[in-house]
């Protein structure tokens, strides 16, 4: 009848009162099965109350709580290939298809750290395409694009610690402006040729000829 139970031992009881099954263990309830779980469709897991709780509608699985969802692992946790993490809604995504990661955003995307963000050794951020890089290789910090624009709403400062900054040309150093105690040293690279200065319209108003 409602509200009479069975007991097992202390402390554990199974009795209903003709509207919920309680089930009481003084310890560890341990389900034993050589297959499935089943709980029906739209039929949930509480934890506590109804904000911690898991349920499916035979499509979905929802996993619900009032507070932070905590995952604990000694290992990975693996998401499969071409199922993606979703934020709010589609636009805010993060999926991987075995090769490559994708982190996909309708706004923008804010990096929060309290310490510096390392990308590896040639390992580069690209922009549109590969023509577009910035990459570095333990040494040397490499800036490759179509054309590259410095825009600053103050000064430049271009700082070289070695004392040259190199101008190349395909690659070719043409011109430097060392620093020699003090002393700027402006060099043509190519032997034999000449510092020339000219108006916008590529009229020459001054020029060094390699014989000073």
């Amino acid at each position: 009848p409602a509200n009479v139970g069975i007991t097992f031992g202390t402390g554990e009881k199974i009795e209903g009162d003709s509207t919920d099954l309680t089930i009481t263990s003084g310890a560890k309830i341990n389900l034993t099965a050589t297959s499935d779980v089943v709980i029906p469709t739209n039929v949930g897991l509480h934890f506590t109350d109804a904000n911690e709780k898991i349920e499916s509608d035979g499509t979905d699985l929802t996993i619900n709580a009032g507070a932070d969802i905590n995952l604990t692992a000694t290992t990975d946790i693996n998401v499969p290939s071409g199922v993606g993490l979703t934020f709010g809604d589609d636009g805010e995504k993060i999926e991987g298809d075995g090769t490559d990661l994708t982190i996909a955003s309708s706004a923008k995307i804010n990096l929060t750290a309290t310490s510096d963000i390392h990308v590896p050794n040639n390992v580069g951020i690209v922009f549109g395409g590969d023509s577009e890089k910035i990459e570095g290789d333990g040494t040397d910090l490499v800036i490759s694009a179509n054309n590259l624009t410095v825009d600053a709403a103050a000064d430049i400062t271009l700082d070289a610690a070695g004392n040259d900054l190199n101008f190349a040309a395909g690659g070719t150093t043409v011109l430097t402006i060392t620093n020699s105690s003090s002393d700027v040293i402006v060099k043509p690279i190519v032997d034999t040729k000449d510092l020339i200065f000219q108006q916008t319209d590529g009229t020459e108003v001054m020029r060094i000829e390699d014989g000073a």
